[in-house]
């Protein structure tokens, strides 16, 4: 069977960050997070994003896009998070690595809507403010260097 590099790729993209954003579904002590505690992360990162990115009253609409599509994202990949933890221990090996698959691409579809969004009201920022948003952007919950 031939495989393609894309499929290649989104396999092994699938296999390094799956692990990755499924320890960040679960609290410090292993259990996975609950959607309150998922809800609460993503209201905080959009909190300090708003605050450090300034956005101005002429922003808001295109910034409650961006927010809203970052809550459904959220939501959408907490649901297929636990969905996937709720049939793990049936899955045979060929399953898991089809189901990884089938998030990761959810996930990157996601994603996909979320840049777009962005994108607007990245487009709608002066230069300056074009600059916070590169930095905050690049480091996720850090703050940017001022």
């Amino acid at each position: 069977m031939k495989v393609t590099l894309v499929a290649q790729v989104a396999l092994l993209l699938a296999a390094l960050t799956l692990p990755v954003a499924a320890s960040a579904q679960q609290n410090a002590a292993g259990a996975p997070a609950s959607g309150q505690a998922v809800s609460a992360r993503v209201e905080q990162r959009l909190g300090r994003m708003h605050d450090a990115l300034g956005i101005t009253p002429a922003q808001e609409a295109l910034w409650g896009q961006y927010a809203q599509m970052t809550r459904a994202n959220a939501t959408d990949m907490s649901r297929a998070f636990a969905q996937r933890r709720g049939a793990l221990a049936s899955m045979n090996a060929a399953d898991n690595l089809q189901n990884m698959a089938a998030v990761a691409t959810q996930h990157a579809q996601n994603m996909q809507r979320l840049a777009a969004s962005f994108g607007q009201l990245y487009a709608a920022m002066p230069p300056n403010q074009k600059k916070t948003a590169d930095e905050v952007v690049r480091t996720p919950g850090e703050r940017p260097k001022q």
